[in-house]
């Protein structure tokens, strides 16, 4: 009798902890569903957003906007808000829709430096020192005015040695190249039919106008110097010496750029610090010899 009693009384507590596992179970489950089925505000894009895109430009536009979406449905890192991101940008493109997390973001200093160069211009360095740099006052942001010295004889005879130099066994006459106003060179049918653009002396002309510095870099290297040590014989043998080479960036438009190269490639380029605000671009004629005590 007595077996039986403590059977029946075993089998009341293991129904009643079954129910009670059952009960906790069902309790921690709808916990789940309810927690899981909870809506929170989600940052979410309202239409695609590019590569690059800056943050300001994205509340500007209402790019994104916040929606309550079910936890179970929410990323891991989502956000609600673009406060802290005020000065990033955009690292791969956000698609519409999607949720807008940390990751899609990144800081200025980690991006490169064609983020500096304006839309549909192009970064261009020429090398500068003190003389040329204005006296090393020159800061990012700057404007200056490119103005370029050409040589139309000295560069003549520069590149008529080197084409003798590879043509000396050809015979013929060789056609006078000069510097013309267009940016290219001036033969002798420039002259023959007028053109009033073509240089045909020593000229120094404003080229480039408000252009603006993105960078001034100083590089150190080492120059391999040979028989002769910057003009002095050596007593032999070859020596490595640091030398600085100096650049200064320029914003410029892909023709300006075209101006530039030429100028620093066949001419002596100086810059002129502008005033804040730029100066208004005027058309000058130049100044030669024939003209630089004319007003």
């Amino acid at each position: 009798m007595k077996v039986r009693i403590l059977l029946l009384v075993l089998a009341i507590i293991f129904g009643l902890a079954a129910v009670f596992g059952v009960m906790f179970y069902i309790n921690n489950l709808r916990a789940t569903l309810e927690k899981e089925g909870e809506k929170i505000d989600v940052l979410v894009a309202t239409q695609d957003i590019v590569k690059d895109t800056s943050v300001g430009e994205i509340i500007s536009k209402k790019l994104v906007e916040v929606k309550k979406i079910p936890r179970r449905y929410v990323v891991t890192g989502y956000m609600t808000s673009l406060d802290k991101y005020q000065d990033y940008f955009v690292s791969n493109q956000i698609s519409k829709g999607e949720q807008i997390t940390p990751v899609k973001f990144i800081k200025p200093s980690d991006i490169t430096f064609s983020f500096e160069v304006p839309k549909g211009m192009v970064a261009i360095s020429i090398p500068f020192n003190e003389v040329v740099g204005v006296s090393n006052l020159l800061t990012v942001g700057d404007r200056v005015n490119v103005i370029a010295t050409f040589q139309p004889e000295q560069q003549q005879q520069v590149q008529q040695q080197a084409t003798s130099n590879q043509t000396a066994d050809t015979s013929g006459t060789q056609s006078n190249v000069v510097i013309n106003g267009n940016g290219g060179a001036a033969s002798a049918s420039d002259y023959s039919s007028g053109n009033p653009s073509a240089v045909v002396t020593d000229t120094t002309k404003t080229v480039l106008w408000n252009i603006e510095i993105l960078y001034i870099g100083v590089k150190t290297t080492i120059d391999e110097l040979s028989a002769k040590n910057k003009g002095l014989l050596s007593s032999g043998g070859s020596s490595k010496e640091p030398v600085e080479i100096k650049t200064v960036t320029l914003a410029v438009t892909p023709e300006q750029a075209e101006k530039l190269v030429f100028s620093e490639e066949l001419g002596t380029v100086w810059l002129a610090l502008l005033p804040v605000g730029g100066v208004e671009e005027t058309d000058t004629s130049g100044r030669t010899l024939d003209n630089i005590f004319i007003k």
